[in-house]
């Protein structure tokens, strides 16, 4: 490209040094109408050709960017979010029935009395989770309104990060390469579990209240936390009758996704009848077993930016990472990463800085230390690994400026991708 950005002053010097005016002008118009336009020419091929070329040297893995968060329950209105809740009941407005409670009792032995967030770093939480501690708390009731004493229990919810796990399995069964999502909030999420009610409680009425004496976790724990990212189920129906493919085994199924936009990624529900699944433009196709028209269940990962009235509690977090093309032809041969100066532009591609800042790595034996990080991948089952025999690759950290409660949790979703490009090796982090 600076060959032929060099043409145009080339040839103006040229022009100079022509003594003769009329010479001068024949050679200028020559040069406009016939070479330099030939030169646009090839600029503008050069141009798409190499738009091409890194189009096809891999798809675009920021296309399928999750992203997610948490905002408080008071501020989020569906009318303008651009982020969707992970699960749709946390939006509504919980009664606690004493009768369901009774009857969740008999059965499980336990209800989910409500969720909270935890405000306080991996190392504490996992004294937290260890602990078992038993709280008490007090339930007010609407018949008659009087005050009941219970004791309740704080347990790690696990339904959000099942939901990564399952989306997990979906991207691999569109053919999508996985990414580690960056979901620091999902770890920090508690229940506050009843496992009993006092037996003159009456069997019917409404709970209108509960208190609960957090004791020294008083500080750690908000209330009314939704966790959202930027995922959205839709049930979309097939469009026409489906077209028999040449095998006469498959079929071809079109689905519209105009009304939602093109510009955002589509996955299709993780059924064993679907082969594949290809957008063109505002069309979604579907290659299935089945042979009628059906309704689909389809997962829009929604890429656009953030409104300026939206507002969240805490940072939005987001597995997109900046790639060169160096990189992207590196990953289209499957070329791995070979050395420190390439996993250190690995990892700072993510723009963690604000919260983890990468200084070094080592191999060793073991650790030197118990490894400050976790696994956000631990839906990825890989028989092949001998841990005992397996070397640790320590990757070492020091504190951002930002969101001190949730620097290990990041260190660890880097920790995590890092250990993707090196299954030969047990990973973890370190904070300095």
């Amino acid at each position: 490209m600076e060959k032929f950005n060099n043409i145009k002053e080339l040839i103006l010097k040229e022009i100079q040094l022509i003594p003769s005016i009329e010479e001068r002008v024949v050679f200028k118009n020559l040069m406009e109408e016939v070479f330099l336009e030939l030169y646009e020419t090839n600029k503008q091929m050069y141009v798409e050709l190499e738009k091409r070329v890194q189009d096809e040297l891999a798809y675009d893995v920021n296309r399928y960017r999750i992203r997610t968060g948490v905002i408080e329950k008071q501020f989020f209105d569906v009318s303008h979010h651009l982020m969707f809740p992970m699960e749709e009941a946390d939006v509504q407005k919980k009664f606690y029935d004493i009768t369901d409670i009774t009857q969740a009792l008999e059965e499980t032995g336990e209800f989910v009395l409500m969720k909270v967030l935890l405000h306080c770093d991996y190392q504490q939480l996992q004294k937290i989770w260890n602990s078992e501690i038993e709280f008490d708390a007090v339930l007010q009731t609407n018949k008659p309104e009087k005050n009941w004493k219970v004791t309740v229990k704080l347990r790690q919810n696990m339904d959000y990060l099942k939901q990564i796990g399952q989306l997990y399995h979906l991207f691999i069964k569109n053919g999508i390469p996985w990414q580690t999502v960056n979901a620091p909030y999902l770890y920090k999420m508690a229940d506050i579990v009843l496992t009993h009610l006092p037996e003159d409680i009456p069997k019917t009425g409404i709970i209108q209240k509960a208190e609960i004496q957090f004791r020294e976790y008083q500080p750690f724990i908000c209330y009314d936390i939704i966790p959202i990212w930027n995922i959205r189920k839709l049930n979309l129906e097939s469009v026409g009758f489906p077209i028999p493919c040449e095998d006469h085994k498959n079929f071809e199924h079109n689905i519209s996704i105009q009304k939602y936009g093109t510009q955002h990624a589509y996955l299709a529900e993780d059924d064993l009848d679907i082969q594949s699944i290809s957008q063109r433009k505002d069309r979604l196709l579907i290659t299935s077993k089945s042979s009628e028209a059906k309704k689909w269940d389809i997962y829009m990962i929604r890429n656009i930016e953030d409104s300026k009235i939206d507002r969240y509690l805490y940072p939005l977090m987001e597995n997109e990472r900046k790639e060169t093309f160096t990189e992207k032809f590196q990953r289209k041969w499957e070329q791995r990463v070979k050395t420190k100066a390439e996993l250190s532009r690995f990892i700072r591609g993510f723009g963690m800085e604000n919260y983890v800042i990468y200084q070094d790595c080592a191999i060793a034996a073991q650790f030197e230390k118990e490894k400050e990080t976790y696994s956000m991948n631990p839906f990825i089952e890989d028989e092949m690994r001998d841990y005992q025999a397996q070397k640790k690759l320590i990757l070492y950290f020091t504190p951002g400026s930002q969101e001190a409660w949730l620097q290990r949790d990041v260190a660890s979703f880097l920790v995590s991708e890092v250990q993707r490009l090196f299954p030969e090796y047990e990973c973890g982090g370190i904070m300095r």
